[in-house]
């Protein structure tokens, strides 16, 4: 008979996949929450890009958690559900995605006045990405209020949902000592 202890050997419990799986069911959430939210005529299709705000917080504090396969499926899943041109967020995404974990360490470090000017590049970038896609594959430029609206609306909640997830961040992380 084989000991037992030789089967637990091997087996890693201090996987990321499972906290993984948890951010990508977040973040697809996120993506129906938009969607959601592009159904109300205030904002008449041009809901707030709070699936870039998450990904934009969990790529500066915990980047081994959101694997690119995260933000392509987020990318993806709103692409499909928003009727955008297939593929044109999940590469905004993910090319945002690479440029963050290149300066990482820069952003671990920032004030939080450098996170939001940060992001707002950052929103500007996916939301022109999508901008130059859409015109180059339809020979004609969209309405840009509403471009402009959305890029606004997301600005502005930027500080409300960092200061929440953070918050959320460390109230798991008291959790985790008292347990």
């Amino acid at each position: 008979m084989k000991d037992q202890q030789s089967y637990f050997e091997k087996a890693d419990f201090q996987s990321d996949l499972p906290k993984q799986f948890l951010i990508m069911f977040v973040g697809i959430v996120l993506v129906l929450f938009e969607v959601g939210l592009a159904q109300w005529p205030f904002f008449y299709g041009a809901s707030p890009f709070l699936s870039l705000i998450f990904m934009y917080f969990i790529l500066i504090y915990h980047d081994e958690l959101m694997p690119i396969i995260t933000v392509f499926m987020m990318g993806l899943i709103a692409d499909l559900l928003m009727s955008d041109i297939l593929g044109g967020r999940a590469t905004s995404m993910m090319l945002l995605s690479y440029a963050m974990r290149m300066g990482i360490l820069r952003l671990q470090q920032s004030e939080f006045m450098d996170l939001w000017l940060g992001f707002a590049v950052s929103c500007a970038a996916v939301t022109l990405f999508q901008l130059i896609v859409f015109s180059s594959i339809n020979l004609a430029v969209p309405a840009l209020r509403p471009l402009m609206f959305q890029v606004g609306f997301t600005l502005v909640l930027f500080p409300i949902g960092f200061v929440m997830m953070f918050s959320i961040q460390r109230l798991l992380q008291t959790l985790k000592v008292v347990r």
